[in-house]
């Protein structure tokens, strides 16, 4: 996926680029790029390309399951979407089918039309009038939707904010609304949500620039006094939201309710369970003694001092405004204290039970559950009337959407329930019918009938070449979701996943029984224990061939089957877990037994995949692991792990090849470290891809399109088949995170990747959008770029104003000209395989690099550009190891010479971004910390210039040694690290400090 700086490189090669605002943003880089885009490429090789980029949804909310062509060369994806826009075309199912309000009329319920909801509230003045806070499902976005007759029709309301939090109505002047967000404060309208001002007073931004307010309450006896957290803080109005006063610091109160019979005597519950009193209208607050933690306290105004608190098992009551309390009713289920709704004209009480809706009588003589068996996670309940309304979080559905070779949709559809169904695997035919399986809670699947099951937690389903579904059916009940599904010749569907017990098996299964699945003492405390598991499904969705656990059952986790690839013989190869639980099993055609298996001993399994002549190719990551001959990478290359940088060694990548009896290793190669394979494929020559996700620095790369340009980024490699050639390798992706999770080659020879970006810094539990490229390949040119990294740490990654770096490739001439975006680099130095350059200032934020030699012009490679970009000089060149700094008496600093602490020393660095010059010193424009073990070193002075021996332009910056606190034991390699405007050096980088 990309944005502005990606769409530099696809406009180099004139790529088709769909997705809303595609046109309008390419208008606004192209005549940057006319200057050194035209001339150049008149010359150019053939060079890896885009063919097209697809933006497949332009919401957030939707992730990626796999992906998979046919023989056509049509493509088809799978996965996830909270989003009621996704595109439909030729849907089988139209629409999400995720609801996020209902109506509940007595005992009966039914559906409105919002697909998700965090907030509802009924105006006191006319009960068929409702405002709801839609989510915009998986999003922090929303709005607000008003509701004249019941919620029959919503008309959305425009608000200065799309981050609602709340929403409350004056109750004497209902055109009144106050609207509490997440980034502009309280918002009040008092034309009935026409038009809305800000009405926070003199409340304070706090550093985030973002006011929050959480939940606003009126008093009904007053409306003038409002109430309302913000930011964790309890505040008062009392002139309808003019002015605030802080009434409790750092305290959130869950909820307000006011005694109708006694002006001013206010009750609140605090998020820890605390119930408060207040006699004057809440401008003071006592705590009242509890039995219990009480979420929600109501005051009945049916009763003068009859207070009902909610705990999460128990509605207490008291007759006496709280000074006692006792068990009104026990609840024989657990629930969310914090909604408790009533209707008190006609005596209910309403409460969240897990994910339903339980009605109480409000004398407490009766429980009944009232709302829907299976919906999202409820937020709140508003009850008047004797209705109620239920908002509830969104949930997802499946998806499954086919393109073309060009990137047209031909179809797209919705597949799912009411509650959440999460496809996590996808496989296609040549034929171009569709198999997906996943996980589901919904109790309203879509199954057809004969299905082999009519409920249970996840489902498989099969779709033909026109979308149409061929049969659907719910497979394994909880505890065994499918994390991975292949297909044979005849539509025979493997799964395999994770089980904790309740496996349904098959008679002659393998291992039919895992007696040490689910909860286990250790001796100290109970675990959960898991086994693998592997079934098989007939072509017709309706018979379970076989079903067996499969390997050792593994404490907290291990044997987590996670791929399967079947063979032509009807056997399957499983594999999965992790540390001495990681193996690969060939199961036979009938699961009564293993064909061939191996134990990979220290192996972290992440996937694989069979390959045309039956052999397996694997990968996964290891700290160690037996390398084979003439490897790409024969051995890990890493930085050490140096106590104060936080720097752990994470495990490296690793490639290995198996004959199909997994008797041997035929290839084997490390590939880097800390990157997620999570899609292996092979094309017609036998050379293999390989596809995932990648930490944004150290990623073998060759003729790449891109660097990495976000915390995490997608990659795609190619290597020969035998695990010795790097024939492309690139990263993919803008400043939001992006992880690969489908790869294909096309039929006429294309590379196909699907995956879902995510917000920086965040987990992929919050998915953003879906992607496909297709990328034209070729064989490596005899002129390329492979790589630019910054000449000290040798690590790519962005490059700054002045920096020294190198271009690496091959293919380099005397006569070799390279240009930085529009500008020209002389070369400090050039060899056919380096050129060493002083980055030119004036540069955006990404930029396009290339090489101009012999005729011949390489591959453009957009590179991010960062203020600073800071690297340590190492001694041996590497980029890490004994850092290149000098003691004070000017000689290198080793083990056998180490610095005192209090000593100063000298630095060599490059990448500090812009400096001036004052008497001799360097000025940076950022301050430049230094810190040893973790502890600040006081500066001293900075010179940069060139030094004999150096690339360019070297800065040198002299520090004293921290005199370390008592009891602080240094090792004999000390970590060093330089930040500048939040950017560290790289890790790895050592000083000996003497005792």
């Amino acid at each position: 996926m990309f944005d502005n700086r990606s769409l530099t490189v696809a406009a180099l090669f004139g790529v088709p680029l769909r997705g809303e605002g595609w046109s309008k943003t390419i208008r606004m880089v192209r005549p940057l790029l006319f200057a050194f885009v035209f001339a150049p490429f008149a010359l150019a090789q053939n060079q890896p390309a885009f063919q097209w980029v697809e933006q497949i949804d332009p919401s957030v909310g939707d992730s990626v399951a796999g992906l998979g062509v046919d023989g056509a060369g049509n493509i088809y994806l799978a996965g996830s979407t909270y989003s009621a826009s996704f595109p439909v075309k030729n849907a089988a199912q139209p629409q999400l089918a995720s609801v996020g309000l209902y109506h509940i009329n007595g005992s009966a319920y039914s559906k409105l039309g919002v697909s998700s909801a965090s907030f509802v509230a009924i105006d006191p003045q006319n009960p068929n009038t409702l405002y709801v806070v839609s989510s915009n499902n998986g999003s922090s976005s929303n709005g607000v939707l008003k509701s004249v007759n019941g919620g029959a029709s919503f008309t959305p309301l425009s608000l200065p904010s799309t981050s609602i939090y709340t929403l409350a109505i004056d109750p004497s002047n209902d055109p009144i609304l106050y609207a509490g967000t997440f980034d502009q404060g309280l918002l009040k309208s008092t034309d009935g949500g026409i038009t809305w001002t800000t009405s926070n007073g003199s409340l304070q931004v706090p550093n985030s620039g973002q006011l929050e307010f959480q939940y606003v309450w009126i008093d009904p006896n007053n409306p003038s006094v409002l109430f309302a957290n913000v930011i964790g803080n309890f505040v008062r109005s009392a002139d309808g939201g003019a002015t605030w006063q802080t009434i409790f610091m750092e305290t959130s109160i869950l909820n307000v309710t006011f005694d109708a019979a006694v002006p001013g005597l206010v009750y609140a519950s605090t998020n820890q369970g605390n119930v408060l009193a207040s006699t004057d209208d809440g401008q003071t607050f006592s705590s009242l003694s509890t039995p219990t933690a009480l979420g929600n306290v109501l005051a009945d105004p049916t009763q003068t001092g009859r207070l009902l608190g909610l705990s999460a098992s128990a509605i207490y009551v008291s007759t006496n405004s709280g000074m006692t309390w006792r068990v009104g009713v026990n609840l024989s289920f657990p629930v969310n204290y914090a909604i408790f709704a009533a209707d008190w004209a006609n005596g209910f009480l309403y409460v969240a039970s897990s994910s339903s809706v339980v009605r109480i009588s409000a004398t407490l003589q009766t429980v009944t559950p009232v709302g829907p068996p299976s919906t999202g996670f409820i937020s709140s309940i508003a009850a008047a009337n004797g209705i109620a309304y239920v908002a509830a979080a969104g949930t997802r559905d499946a998806y499954v959407t086919k393109l073309d070779p060009s990137g047209n949709i031909v179809y797209s559809t919705y597949f799912g329930g009411s509650n959440d169904d999460a496809a996590t695997a996808i496989a296609v035919d040549q034929s171009g019918n569709v198999y997906v399986t996943g996980v589901t809670s919904s109790l309203d699947f879509p199954v057809t009938k004969g299905a082999y099951a009519s409920s249970g937690a996840s489902f498989v389903f099969k779709l033909n070449p026109q979308g149409a579904v061929v049969y659907s059916t719910y497979f394994e009940p909880s505890g065994n979701p499918p994390s991975t599904i292949a297909i044979d010749a005849s539509g025979a569907v493997y799964l395999g996943g994770t089980s904790n017990g309740g496996l349904v098996t098959t008679p002659g299964a393998l291992q039919p029984t895992c007696s040490s699945c689910g909860i286990a003492s250790n001796g100290f405390f109970g675990v959960l224990t898991y086994s693998g598991f592997a079934s098989k499904l007939d072509p017709s969705g309706a018979t379970l061939n076989y079903s067996t656990y499969i390997g050792s059952p593994v404490q907290l986790m291990g044997n987590l089957v996670t791929a399967v690839s079947a063979a032509a013989d009807g056997s399957a190869y499983y594999g999965g877990g992790a540390g001495g639980a990681a193996g690969i099993w060939r199961l036979n055609a009938s699961g009564s037994g293993l064909l061939a298996s191996i134990s990979i001993s220290g192996f972290n399994f992440q996937t694989l995949a069979l390959a045309a002549d039956g052999s397996l190719y694997v990968a996964g990551t290891a700290n160690t692991f037996q390398t084979t001959a003439g490897a790409f990478e024969p051995s890990i290359a890493a930085p050490p792990s140096l106590p104060g940088q936080n720097n752990p060694v994470l495990p490296a990548t690793v490639l290995a090849h198996y004959d199909s009896q997994l008797a041997q290793a035929l290839a084997a190669t490390f590939f880097g470290g800390g990157r997620s394979v999570n899609a292996i494929t092979f094309d017609s020559s036998g050379n293999l891809y390989i596809g995932g996700a990648t930490s944004p620095q150290g990623l073998p790369t060759g003729t790449p399109i891109q660097l990495g340009f976000a915390n995490q980024s997608g990659f795609v490699s190619e290597l020969t088949a035998d695990l010795s050639t790097l024939l492309f390798s690139s990263y993919f992706g803008d400043s939001q995170g992006f992880a690969i999770d489908g790869l294909a080659v096309a039929q006429a020879g294309g590379v196909v990747l699907g995956g879902s970006s995510f917000q920086p810094n965040s987990p992929r539990s919050n998915p953003a959008g879906v992607w496909v490229n297709s990328l034209g390949l070729t064989p490596p040119p005899s002129l390329r770029i492979d790589s630019v990294v910054n000449a000290a740490s040798v690590l790519d990654g962005p490059i700054s104003a002045g920096e020294t770096a190198i271009v690496q490739g091959a293919g380099f001439g005397s006569d070799a000209r390279l240009s930085i975006g529009p500008l020209l680099a002389p070369p400090i130095s050039v060899t056919p395989s380096a050129i060493t350059f002083a980055v030119p200032p004036g540069l955006s934020v990404a930029t396009g690099v290339y090489v101009v030699s012999g005729g011949a012009a390489s591959n453009a490679l957009l590179v991010p550009i960062a203020a600073t970009s800071p690297g340590i000089f190492s001694q041996n060149g590497s980029g890490f190891g004994q850092g290149y700094i000098l003691n004070k008496d000017g000689a290198l600093n080793t083990p056998s010479n180490p610095a005192a602490p209090g000593d100063p020393i000298t630095i060599y660095a490059t990448g500090v971004g812009p400096v001036s010059f004052t008497q001799g010193y360097a000025v940076t424009q950022f301050p430049v910390n230094v810190f040893i073990e973790g502890f600040y070193c006081d500066g001293i002075s900075a010179t940069m210039g060139p030094v004999q021996g150096f690339p360019g332009s070297v800065y040198r910056i002299s520090v004293y040694v921290p005199n370390f606190p008592p009891g602080v034991t240094l090792p004999v390699l000390a970590g060093v690290t330089m930040q500048i405007d939040g950017v560290s050096s790289q890790l790895g980088i050592a000083i000996s400090i003497s005792p």
